[in-house]
């Protein structure tokens, strides 16, 4: 309006126009009859980077996709289970199977955008002799069952990747049986319910480390996310770390905790997926941001 106190935008008008065929936001951009395409996927990406008359942007996310493994009963009580189930598996072929590459590993429960993350916490190697060593001295040297829960969407990936991950684990073997859920808030409910079997596949959206700690890894609080997990120097650390104002100190008590809750391995760390936008020369300020919200300025 003509009283406004700022500078005034370069447009009068934003049309958002939905779209479901990622193939065909790239066509409108290209086209030029968009001048931003979303979530266009990898593929969508290498289309524009090799035209050239857009921009193709990648967007680091902040999701984590992992497996909650069920610590409350059954194998996954056992750190040394937790940990050979994730010895067990080839990220670096899981990702490029199910994600075409569109996708880093994660090294623990957070990603690079998170306050406490430690970029110096290694992340789990594929090792398939330490998982079968770890399985017989937890006491299953001829390999163990187990089920695991898996949404069909968000992730939508979910079924493809639990398929691949069942071969992974049946080379140290470890037989999965998997099922799905068609109603995903009915899935998200049992979850938060601690109703899941030995894991249960999950999109892992954080807005804070505080909620991560508080609401999935806390034993003493048991959160809507929490499934079982114990470690009472986890817990010491969480609250000494919400007393804790200064930054720095903060960082160094989240670290050491990030530390710690890998080496438990409460959860089956994935990878963190990227997306992808293009956006037409008019829009050559514009950067994805962390959020995945879309702001224009």
């Amino acid at each position: 309006h003509e009283a406004y106190w700022g500078e005034a935008p370069t447009y009068s008008e934003i049309h958002w126009i939905a779209e479901a065929d990622p193939s065909a936001r790239v066509d409108a951009l290209l086209r030029g009859e968009a001048h931003l395409a979303a979530d266009i996927g990898v593929e969508g990406w290498r289309r524009i980077s090799s035209e050239g008359s857009a921009a193709a942007h990648q967007w680091e996310t902040g999701l984590a996709i992992i497996f909650m493994i069920n610590a409350m009963e059954g194998p996954g009580q056992d750190r040394r289970v937790r940990q050979a189930l994730n010895y067990a598996l080839d990220v670096d072929e899981i990702i490029a199977e199910i994600k075409d590459g569109a996708a880093e590993p994660l090294n623990g429960y957070l990603t690079p955008h998170h306050f406490g993350y430690d970029p110096e916490t290694p992340p789990y190697p594929y090792d398939p002799e330490k998982a079968r060593a770890l399985l017989a001295e937890a006491g299953y040297p001829d390999g163990l069952d187990l089920v695991f829960d898996l949404p069909t969407e968000m992730p939508d990936e979910a079924p493809a990747l639990a398929r691949l991950m069942a071969e992974q684990y049946a080379r140290v073997g470890i037989r999965l049986e998997l099922v799905e859920h068609q109603d995903r808030a009915a899935y998200s409910e049992m979850v938060r319910e601690k109703r899941i079997q030995d894991a249960a596949c999950f999109d892992s959206s954080p807005r804070s480390t505080y909620r991560v700690l508080r609401e999935k890894l806390h034993s003493g609080l048991k959160g809507p996310w929490w499934e079982g997990y114990h470690n009472e120097r986890v817990n010491a650390l969480i609250q000494e770390a919400e007393a804790t104002i200064p930054d720095p100190e903060r960082q160094a008590i989240y670290r050491e905790i990030y530390s710690l809750v890998t080496e438990d391995a409460p959860w089956i760390f994935l990878y963190r997926p990227l997306r992808y936008y293009g956006a037409s020369p008019r829009l050559q300020h514009w950067e994805p941001r962390a959020d995945g919200l879309l702001i224009f300025n």
